[in-house]
């Protein structure tokens, strides 16, 4: 058996796990933007926010899985967010698509002078975020030339396997340097039909994050933060940061930030280190890039030499912080 096609059949039992949960294909991706993880996010800045996002897992290995994500979030009216995001992943012989549109309502927690949004107060705020998502799900025709691939938990028909749609709810909360945002995925139960009958619902996700920026001199900021994500299936993740930026102090057009990120797994009778990221990334105006290099802590570490993750950004203002 081809050593690509075992991976593809690992990838494919994935899904009654990580893999198959559509929130996972972009969940790394919320060190450049929380709203990835949380609708509440979609406008909670005065900025409107481009981003584009490529991610290249298990470098090394043949068919290795690819992600590429765009999205965008901006404030409209007063109190109003919108934002959306679409995603392309590849994973050996399967493949799915899709994305997201959300709505988010901010109420301001502070008191507010003027008339306009950027006369009013944004330091303390309460954001509430619903998405309506979708998904779509295939596989390659060269699985089906496998001598392998006629197993009916493979085959199931022909390689496209059709649309799936299901919501996500979020909540943000911002007081001054704190953040504290708490989302759910997959609050419809969907069976997972691609994959033939008896496939499990998706298992609904949530994700709580927080973080606090210690102001210093020279314009330096220094955030640790958390992440934990669980869900119906007792699977548990947290994500340990902490992230270092400045704004040169003579010259307001640049900026920087360096981080790192720790992920331990705390399944029952599972825990175990499972990876270490250092990133960074650069604003020069409303121009951004990063970078972020996975380092996988578990024994399929020694057979690839890591993930990496490109951003590239554009924001329509200049804003105090990275990847809100």
């Amino acid at each position: 058996m081809k050593i690509k096609f075992v991976f593809s059949l690992l990838a494919l039992f994935c899904l009654h796990g990580v893999m198959k949960a559509q929130e996972e294909i972009v969940y790394d991706q919320y060190h450049f933007n929380y709203y990835l993880v949380n609708p509440a996010v979609a406008g909670a800045e005065r900025c409107s926010h481009l981003m584009l996002t490529g991610k290249f897992q298990w470098v090394g290995m043949d068919d290795a899985p690819m992600t590429q994500s765009l999205s965008f979030r901006t404030r409209v009216l007063k109190n109003v967010g919108l934002g959306a995001y679409a995603y392309n992943d590849k994973n050996g012989y399967s493949y799915r698509q899709g994305g997201q549109a959300s709505f988010a309502y901010h109420i301001p927690l502070s008191e507010n002078s003027g008339y306009f949004m950027k006369e009013r107060s944004i330091d303390r705020q309460l954001s509430f975020g619903v998405s309506a998502v979708v998904s779509h799900y295939g596989f390659s025709e060269k699985l089906f030339s496998d001598a392998n691939s006629s197993d009916p938990l493979v085959g199931n028909g022909d390689t496209d396997k059709g649309f799936y749609f299901n919501a996500n709810f979020g909540t943000y909360f911002l007081w001054d340097n704190f953040f504290l945002g708490v989302s759910a995925m997959n609050l419809i139960p969907t069976e997972m039909t691609e994959l033939g009958a008896g496939e499990p619902v998706r298992p609904m996700t949530a994700f709580a994050f927080l973080g606090y920026d210690i102001d210093m001199a020279n314009n330096m900021t220094i955030e640790p933060g958390l992440m934990f994500k669980a869900d119906e299936n007792d699977q548990r993740q947290l994500d340990v940061n902490l992230k270092f930026m400045q704004t040169l102090p003579d010259n307001e057009d640049f900026s920087y930030w360096l981080e790192a990120s720790y992920r331990h797994c705390l399944d029952a009778g599972n825990a175990q280190a499972l990876a270490f990221y250092p990133m960074g990334g650069i604003r020069y105006k409303g121009f951004h890039l990063g970078y972020a290099y996975a380092l996988g802590l578990t024994g399929i570490n020694h057979h690839n030499s890591g993930s990496h993750e490109i951003m590239l950004g554009y924001s329509w203002c200049i804003t105090k912080h990275f990847c809100r």
